[in-house]
């Protein structure tokens, strides 16, 4: 059994290390001009509001039609990171003539867990669909980019959005912030990109679930649900751009979820590239290397996979 001082102390290195490895990154990131950011939007009200309910908008300032939209929902294995981590990577995807939308949520500690992330979620995209009409926004292509841990949240955000089911496992119809009927915009395809999809049978996970579920959450009612596999309305999810790579940590969660999909025959389209004797790619590089020319491949590959769905 492993004490509450010493989780902590493991989250503490464990944090660090990644908030260094991603300083590296950004070091050399260069965001393109003329783009208009709104920043720190609140999508929640309320006493209970934490600082990072907020959200950023970008839109190129030449506008001559209504722009397809995006939402971006950025990583951090449910205990790290910010929307700043995917800044770049979203001002680009604007100057490409998208609305973007780039989330921030509450992450993971001693009073808020992975099921309060999901509704942080749910927050946002009720939040978007109710506001959608005060931005430059085509109502009728909205998109999901969910990198890491955030394509696990936005994942079950979508779920639970169309499901009454999981709705009261996860006591969504109960919850004061849901007392009107959620207002959340239909999502044409969603691009998951080095998904923390099977997160709740990794192993390095096992001792440390109590910092990202409840006590006894074994008991929980929605505990079964957490399995995207076990999940038998995965199928009103839209259609899925899936990628990873041989140097990718995680990557066994994508190519396991890429067979669910194929087993339910659900629309989607998979890449995945092998080892490169150039470079080594590793978890979620086409977020931080944008000029690499397997980000662009790869960044190219979402837009157009968007543009056909």
């Amino acid at each position: 059994m492993i004490n509450k001082a010493t989780k902590k102390l493991f989250i503490k290195i464990l944090t660090y290390a990644w908030a260094q490895h991603d300083r590296k990154n950004m070091a050399g990131q260069k965001a393109p001009d003329n783009i208009i950011e709104l920043l720190d939007i609140p999508y929640m009200t309320g006493p209970e509001v934490h600082k990072k309910n907020v959200l950023d908008i970008y839109y190129p300032n030449y506008i001559k039609r209504p722009l397809p939209v995006i939402i971006n929902i950025h990583g951090g294995g449910f205990i790290y990171g910010h929307k700043g981590l995917n800044k770049v990577f979203c001002l680009y995807q604007a100057a490409k003539g998208f609305l973007v939308f780039n989330l921030d949520y509450r992450l993971a500690n001693d009073h808020v867990k992975v099921p309060d992330q999901i509704k942080d979620i749910l927050c946002t995209l009720d939040w978007i669909g109710k506001n959608l009409g005060s931005y430059p926004a085509d109502k009728t292509r909205i998109y999901m980019i969910g990198e890491s841990a955030g394509a696990y949240l936005g994942s079950m955000a979508l779920l639970i959005s169309k499901t009454q089911r999981l709705q009261k496992l996860f006591y969504i119809n109960d919850a004061d912030i849901f007392i009107n009927k959620l207002n959340v915009p239909e999502i044409s395809a969603m691009a998951m990109i080095s998904g923390f999809l099977d997160w709740p049978r990794l192993c390095l996970y096992g001792p440390l679930r109590s910092l990202i579920l409840e006590k006894k959450y074994k008991k929980q009612p929605y505990y079964t649900e957490l399995f995207l596999d076990k999940i038998p309305e995965i199928i009103v999810l839209p259609p899925i751009f899936l990628t990873t790579n041989a140097d990718d940590p995680l990557k066994t969660m994508t190519l396991r979820f890429a067979e669910l999909l194929k087993k339910n025959n659900h629309k989607h389209h998979f890449i995945y590239l092998k080892k490169s004797k150039k470079k080594k790619l590793g978890h979620v590089f086409n977020i931080f290397h944008l000029d690499w020319e397997e980000s662009i491949m790869v960044n190219n590959e979402i837009l157009a996979f968007f543009d056909i769905n």
